[in-house]
């Protein structure tokens, strides 16, 4: 359903939106982008993290 598909998540660095993102990689392995945003840049970069680019070449991070 959410394969192709672009996903803007709000607010993706507190808990909803990493369990959603989590969810979102399990449920929808080729889904097109997921872009989180964020205004707490420790937060993204602790998430970047745990999606490397290299291994997660979909996610985004505003």
């Amino acid at each position: 359903m959410l394969n192709n598909k672009t996903i803007l998540i709000t607010g993706g660095t507190g808990s909803l939106g990493k369990a959603l993102t989590a969810h979102m990689f399990k449920t929808y392995p080729n889904v097109k982008k997921i872009i989180i945003l964020s205004r707490d840049e420790q937060k993204q970069f602790v998430m970047a993290q745990e999606y490397p680019i290299d291994k997660y070449p979909q996610i985004r991070f505003f």
